[in-house]
């Protein structure tokens, strides 16, 4: 997938942006669809754990394994531009990105802020991310003033 997203960005960055989109909207759609993610009434995420867990009438009902590609102010910053504020190996999977951007010449995966529309940025940096170190979706809670944008590495019910 790498390979494919990698002669797609030479080509046309713009359209791999859009398709990356398109691809992660799609795995979200099929993860909602299996652990009815939208439908749990509570979720919970532990960063130093590196779990996502979204529960019901207090009780766990599915949890993920998960990576922080980034967070939301005035701009997008990726996880990996302050990665000592996070805990170890949290940002894991941003820093794959960067580094698939640096060999790929794809700057918006290697500035650390990017300015804009931030809610449009996280999410389009967080499908380049999914689509680089093949996640199995994303999710964007809030904390705070701000948006993270995490990637599932896994996801599955809780027996």
């Amino acid at each position: 997938m790498a390979d494919e997203l990698a002669s797609l960005v030479r080509l046309d960055y713009p359209r791999a942006l859009r398709e990356a989109v398109h691809a992660l909207t799609d795995l979200n759609e099929a993860v909602n669809a299996k652990f009815g993610i939208m439908a749990w009434e509570r979720f919970d995420y532990d960063l130093a754990a590196r779990t996502l867990t979204f529960s019901h009438k207090g009780r766990p009902r599915v949890v993920a394994e998960i990576q922080l590609v980034g967070a939301t102010d005035d701009g997008f910053l990726w996880a990996w531009a302050h990665a000592n504020q996070w805990p170890a190996g949290i940002t894991e999977d941003a820093l794959k990105t960067r580094a698939w951007g640096e060999a790929n010449g794809v700057t918006d995966l290697t500035t650390p802020r990017l300015t804009g529309d931030a809610t449009n940025l996280g999410w389009g940096m967080t499908a380049m991310a999914a689509k680089i170190t093949g996640a199995v979706g994303a999710y964007r809670p809030m904390d705070g003033p701000r948006s993270l944008f995490l990637l599932y590495r896994s996801i599955a019910f809780v027996s």
